[in-house]
């Protein structure tokens, strides 16, 4: 329960150093720049980096050949594996390749460019084909398809109703000649051939058929002839296309070459877009910033080991500072930090809740989950899964936080005597049949947990030196509580003590608004209307009763439908084995996923809400921003 102390520090080297000394403050990974501001009239602001928009357009680059390449990469990549890591020297061997690596990107980009352009080729192949389609039938060429002095030839679609009743009754007459060539759907692609003394009579008639006239690109050959040209074209567009895609694959080799290149060149932007947060002399720099602590003795030998002149002056945050907040906790609870900063880091002068919270967490979640094989399950195949894959650690975490609700599963699913939806064994809880008992755990462990957190709340005003604050604020409500549960079993023992914890929100609920008594009382009276949150707070926990007994139920329903399956024969045993792992990987999928969830809420709404402040800012050194590797220093352990 651990929020790490944070220093002010102050930084003056030599300009000459600045480079080496930015690296090492990168790789120690502990030291969070700050814009400096030194009040000496020798410091000015640092410049802007004349180099750095062609580093982030060469970055830029990168990207987008490593996302090209990404498709011809057939390179097996495993499961949820982490990022692999290469030393200084890898990395130094590939920062002078860059000239080399960058050229094997301008060859992508001129193939994309080529394959655009063929792209384009295709698509207007495509579409002249898709305009000679209705006239590959027709035999006149096209460039012959034209009007004279005295006649009119057209092409064009109208509908085939209309032409079909025209040809019928001989509507058309003398006055032009149609040729149908073809027909899609309800139209006609028709020749029409007229005089023109009877374009007005026709074209009159035409309208009223929806004609539309087609004007096909003049050409000596026919529709036909013309359509197994662009056959032809197309054929060797698509055979150009695919020596452009060969092209591309055969650079795939590279990726990994430019992945490291990409993580060394954003590393090297993050230093230069650091140093832009220096106050700057002719000859030194001065930065400033913050880092943890228990770090202050190593930075300091580390730095000075890069340059030994440079000066380091540690100091506490000033009053109205707030530090960046960063976290630690012992190993076992180290990975529920991340269900905490989900919500909200704590404010610098707070506290961290990840330890006490844990054992709630888990316990919740495995009354939710509740079944003692999914539990078992989760509790093997969780740390298997981090051994053999060694996932990234966000996944790590989560897994671990799986294989520590597993374990609680496992207990609260053989209280409950549900095993993969089975009741082998004699149970201490049945929420199917005898549900009250269950509900009144719920509720007594939700009580606990509430408890719990007016503890925390009342342990904070103690440390800031205010113990009335936490009688008046916390024991008050502590002492109504317990006293109306009381009640119920010793209505003699409880009544005395839920009127003394009444009876100090009264009398205390107002004191930081007014002095005036009456008002006060007034304030007391509304404070005590509160205690109904604490019923619905408390009620906020049947939901651990009901998310358990929906996961058994499940499970119970499954294994009903895969006994009745079973009853086929072989078949049935076939399929309902299938069924039956199928239907628990789901059941257990689907509740683990919720019990995850409303986890969750229960510490964020009913727990956080009795203590926590938070509003703090995450602390975010200057550290190695990479995305596909992990730079490894001189002599640090693989």
């Amino acid at each position: 329960m651990a929020i790490v102390e944070m220093k002010h520090v102050d930084m003056l080297a030599l300009e000459k150093d600045k480079q080496p000394l930015l690296r090492a403050i990168q790789k120690l990974g502990c030291f969070q720049l700050v814009q400096a501001d030194s009040e000496d009239v020798n410091f000015s602001r640092a410049p802007a980096v004349a180099t750095l928009p062609s580093l982030e357009e060469t970055i830029t680059r990168l990207g987008w050949a490593i996302g090209k390449l990404h498709r011809y990469d057939t390179t097996k990549k495993p499961l949820m594996a982490d990022k692999p890591t290469i030393d200084e020297e890898q990395a130094q061997n590939v920062h002078a390749r860059q000239k080399e690596l960058m050229a094997t990107v301008d060859q992508l980009e001129a193939l994309e460019r080529r394959a655009g352009d063929l792209r384009g080729q295709i698509a207007r192949v495509e579409a002249a084909r898709e305009q000679l389609l209705p006239w590959r039938t027709f035999a006149l060429p096209l460039d012959e398809i034209q009007s004279t002095r005295n006649t009119v030839a057209m092409l064009g679609s109208l509908q085939k109703t209309v032409l079909d009743e025209w040809i019928a009754q001989d509507k058309l007459g003398e006055l032009c000649y149609v040729e149908p060539v073809s027909a899609q759907r309800d139209q006609v692609y028709a020749y029409l051939l007229l005089h023109r003394t009877h374009r007005d009579e026709v074209m009159a008639l035409l309208k009223e058929a929806n004609f539309v006239a087609i004007t096909l690109p003049a050409s000596p050959l026919t529709a036909e002839q013309r359509l197994t040209e662009l056959d032809a074209e197309q054929a060797e567009i698509e055979a150009r296309q695919k020596e452009t895609t060969a092209g591309m694959a055969a650079m795939a080799g590279e990726i990994g070459a430019l992945m490291q290149l990409f993580d060394v060149l954003s590393s090297q932007r993050v230093r230069l877009a650091a140093s832009r947060q220096f106050s700057v002399s002719e000859r030194t720099f001065f930065l400033q910033g913050w880092v943890p602590a228990p770090m202050t003795e190593r930075i300091e030998q580390r730095l000075k080991k890069v340059s030994p002149t440079v000066a380091l002056e540690f100091t506490d945050p000033a009053e109205g500072e707030e530090p960046p907040v960063l976290l630690h906790n012992a190993k076992p609870f180290a990975p529920f930090e991340s269900v905490v900063s989900g919500f909200s880091l704590p404010s610098p002068g707070s506290i961290d809740p990840t330890a006490i919270m844990t054992p709630f967490y888990i316990n919740f979640m495995g009354m939710m989950i509740s079944d003692a094989g999914y539990g078992l399950l989760m509790a093997i195949v969780m740390p298997l899964l981090i051994w053999l894959l060694k996932p990234a650690p966000g996944t790590r975490r989560m897994l671990w936080i799986l294989t520590a609700g597993g374990v609680a599963t496992v207990v609260w699913g053989a209280l409950y005597n549900t095993w993969f939806g089975f009741g082998p064994f004699p149970s201490v809880f049945d929420p199917v049949n005898n549900a009250l008992p269950v509900m009144g755990v719920c509720i007594a462990l939700g009580a606990v947990h509430l408890f719990t957190g007016l503890g925390m709340a009342a342990y904070l005003n103690i440390r800031r030196g205010k113990p009335l604050a936490a009688v008046a604020d916390q024991l008050s409500w502590f002492l109504l509580v317990v006293g109306l549960g009381l009640m119920i079993v010793l209505p003699s023992v409880g009544q005395w003590v839920a009127l003394t914890g009444a009876g100090i929100v009264l009398v205390t609920a107002g004191r930081d608004k007014s002095r005036n008594p009456f008002k006060r009382l007034i304030s007391g009276l509304g404070a005590l209307y509160g205690a109904t949150s604490w019923i619905s707070d408390l009620l906020s926990y049947m939901r651990l009763f009901g998310m358990g007994l929906a996961t058994g139920v499940i499970g119970m329903v499954i294994n009903i439908l895969v006994g009745m399956v079973f009853q086929s024969g072989i078949v049935g045993i076939v399929i309902g084995s299938v069924l039956f792992v199928g239907g628990h990987m789901f059941n257990l999928a689907i509740n683990t996923l919720g019990a995850y969830v409303h986890s969750c809420r229960l510490q964020y709404i009913e727990f956080f809400g009795k203590f926590y402040e938070d509003g703090g800012k995450p602390f975010a050194p200057l550290t190695e921003t990479t995305r596909y590797v992990y730079i490894r220093e001189a002599g640090q352990p693989t």
